[in-house]
């Protein structure tokens, strides 16, 4: 189960995206603006956020600028809603223009989920192998 922020200051896209994703398995919490969802984020980390670009208090583009400056948050990957074709110049970030399908976004939560499950696999290998190593030398 992938957890997911959604963030965007329209209360009904929001609750219809938030149902739409918790159907599919998801785990998904909700916040209204930037500074929310960083709070949220510091609680509770999750694997995926999706903001929208225009949000009250503090905007998208600054909310992933924020969470790329904290080494804690800074590999959580990101993916940037707007209603309009311009797309900010943020690297590693999916950029999706409203409307779009739900099909389009669940696929892109799946493929993420996919690849952030390698990489704790990866960690968890690398975790196993170090401590065969450290029973090797000290043990």
């Amino acid at each position: 189960m992938t957890s997911v922020l959604l963030v965007d200051a329209n209360a009904g896209w929001l609750g219809s995206l938030a149902l739409l994703i918790a159907a599919e398995g998801h785990l998904v919490r909700t916040a209204h603006n930037g500074v929310d969802a960083l709070r949220v984020i510091r609680e509770s980390s999750p694997d995926v956020v999706v903001t929208d670009c225009k949000l009250p208090v503090m905007d998208g583009v600054d909310l992933i600028r924020a969470l790329r400056a904290d080494p804690s948050f800074a590999s959580i990957p990101v993916i940037l809603t707007a209603d309009t074709r311009r797309r900010p110049r943020l690297p590693h970030v999916r950029f999706l223009k409203k409307p779009f399908p739900a099909t389009v976004l669940l696929r892109e939560l799946e493929r993420l989920s996919r690849r952030r499950g390698r990489r704790r696999e990866a960690l968890r290998l690398v975790t196993a192998r170090l401590a065969h190593i450290r029973r090797g030398a000290y043990g």
